[in-house]
């Protein structure tokens, strides 16, 4: 494989930007908190590098950065990912500088390798993946796909645990339900949202487009056990829902054993790599975080539901309604977030 290196030069051995450019390609699809896309790369000698954005980070409901490290970490995943699919292995190193708290990441390529067909498989996956708001298909999701999305969440400090019994979704129902008032009785927060619901224009390239916010027909509300964010708020949804449906879910809840920038940031990682095996079983999957976005919601949380751990992220998982898939929401260009250091 001949390449073009950072300084130019053909090169049989190093990563260049050709290559970088499309891995990030896929690294932009990652999901993120009302789709801000809080990061930055950096391409050069050492390596590509993921940064931190803090100009994107939402001060209404992420004011200790939580969401955006675990944003960050979805992305940190589909890069790596988009590198095993040209066959290049890497050597990740998560906050290789303590003097530069937002270098969150550095990717050092460590030689080539054939592709096995099981990374072909998760990039067609991740490529498909959306966020599906809509309810899900009412077959309930077998047991044992939900074992193995919770085996791949298994990793040194995380883990992930599915809400399958009555009472414990009942109390997930009860705090995600106080949660969910709390931050709409937030002015701040109905403000916050309705900057980064979007309406469909060619030129949009972040937030949550209108046609991707489903549409609750007038007078009526969505049937659900554990509500769900309602992006209406933000502005008047665009994507048809079914009136009167009963929605089911299996939820999962990706948990770290520590609160670190670290572990959220594996979270994140976590967070994605589940979504994309959703993906590839035929799952849909979205993001719930009402009740862990603010740190006092969280606390909260943990004591209701008897949680030791730390709760990074809630996912709901089922099968994707019948007709067309969801719109892609809009994302920035590599062009965008890239920026390339010959030196």
């Amino acid at each position: 494989m001949r390449v073009e290196n950072v300084a130019g030069v053909e090169s049989d051995d190093r990563m260049g930007v050709a290559d970088v450019t499309e891995a990030l390609e896929l690294a932009v699809r990652a999901p993120s908190v009302h789709n801000t896309q809080p990061w930055r790369w950096e391409f050069g000698p050492d390596g590509l590098e993921l940064y931190a954005d803090r100009h994107r980070q939402l001060a209404a409901i992420d004011p200790d950065g939580r969401g955006l490290l675990v944003s960050c970490g979805a992305a940190l995943y589909l890069a790596e990912l988009g590198l095993a699919g040209q066959g290049w292995r890497v050597a990740v190193s998560r906050f290789p500088d303590p003097a530069r708290p937002d270098l969150l990441a550095r990717l050092v390529p460590d030689g080539h390798q054939q592709v096995p067909a099981e990374v072909r498989m998760l990039l067609a996956a991740a490529q498909r993946r959306r966020s599906e708001r809509r309810p899900f298909d009412p077959r309930p999701v077998p047991a044992e796909l939900l074992d193995e999305l919770r085996r791949l969440a298994e990793h040194d400090g995380g883990y992930a645990h599915a809400v399958t019994r009555a009472d414990e979704r009942l109390d997930l129902a009860v705090v995600v339900s106080w949660a969910d008032q709390l931050e709409l009785d937030d002015e701040a927060y109905r403000a916050e949202l309705a900057r980064w619901v979007r309406p469909d224009a060619a030129s949009a390239r972040e937030g949550v487009p209108v046609s991707a916010v489903p549409r609750v027909p007038a007078g009526r509300e969505r049937h659900t056990d554990v509500p769900l964010r309602d992006f209406e708020v933000g502005g008047r949804g665009g994507l048809p829902m079914p009136a009167d449906v009963d929605e089911t879910a299996a939820w999962l809840v990706l948990f770290s054993t520590g609160d670190d920038p670290l572990a959220r940031l594996r979270a994140g990682e976590t967070f994605a790599q589940v979504a994309v095996a959703a993906e590839r079983m035929g799952l849909a999957s979205s993001a719930a975080t009402q009740a862990i976005d603010l740190p006092g919601v969280r606390a909260r949380l943990r004591a209701l539901m008897d949680w030791s751990d730390h709760p990074q992220m809630m996912l709901r998982v089922g099968w994707p309604p019948a007709g067309d898939a969801v719109p892609a929401t809009p994302r920035r260009t590599v062009a965008d977030v890239l920026t390339v250091r010959e030196k």
